[in-house]
């Protein structure tokens, strides 16, 4: 092992042992990482592949408000970072590469930049670390190092007894309404579940909720997509 890779995965150690015992290890290693890489909040993204992923833990409220712009109108460096299996960064100042987000979030959170990073211990991807910096990256940067980071932390929650089960209480069983919601609305129109799951992303992104409330109001038989008529209006 390097040693730039020793010294982050002893500040990684170090950081999560002086932290509080009782809190929940996803949040710990969150907190740590915005520590080691100087970055303002962070967040982990879990999932073995675009579809299923899942934010599970934000360290504030910027990181909060981005996964969930993110994971409503599928843009960002996130996603991005799924689809092309590296890092991915970019700022809220551009409007070329995420627009939408751009639009969504520039004005609320203001001049942010944004990095993914794949998690991928063992070489397969199982999530993203993503970080956020007020301005330009500090001096010390060192993409290479967030990688080793991003990976560690990987591993550690791969390790962790909380993802080894779905049952309730999980941070997984959060996101099984999104799934049910999703094959409701494909038999509802007869669609599949790429056009089901965007149809939920967009009418989470008009009524500015998240992909769970929408789910919810699905699963309930509140929103019947079915009922709904070109122009967008819910039938009475």
């Amino acid at each position: 092992m390097d040693e730039d890779r020793a010294v982050v995965l002893s500040r990684l150690a170090r950081g999560v042992a002086d932290r509080r015992a009782d809190a929940p290890l996803s949040e710990r290693l969150a907190a740590v990482c915005a520590e080691i890489l100087e970055a303002e909040g962070a967040a982990l993204t879990i999932g073995f592949d675009e579809q299923s992923r899942l934010t599970v833990v934000a360290a504030d409220e910027a990181s909060a408000r981005l996964a969930q712009l993110q994971d409503v109108i599928g843009e960002g460096p996130v996603p991005d970072a799924y689809r092309e299996g590296r890092p991915v960064d970019g700022d809220l100042e551009s409007r070329t590469r995420w627009p939408v987000l751009a639009e969504a979030a520039r004005g609320e959170l203001g001049p942010l930049r944004i990095l993914a990073v794949p998690m991928r211990p063992g070489g397969r991807m199982m999530g993203a670390l993503t970080v956020h910096h007020t301005g330009s990256y500090p001096r010390h940067f060192d993409l290479r190092r967030a990688q080793y980071l991003a990976d560690a932390v990987g591993a550690a929650l791969l390790r962790d007894p909380e993802w080894e089960t779905d049952e309730q209480g999980s941070p997984w069983a959060s996101r099984a309404p999104v799934y049910q919601a999703t094959g409701m609305v494909i038999a509802q129109l007869g669609i599949g579940p790429d056009d089901a799951l965007a149809l939920l992303r967009a009418h989470a992104y008009t009524q500015d909720v998240g992909l769970n409330a929408i789910a919810e109001r699905v699963l309930s038989r509140e929103l019947d997509f079915s009922q709904i008529d070109i122009s967008g209006n819910e039938d009475s």
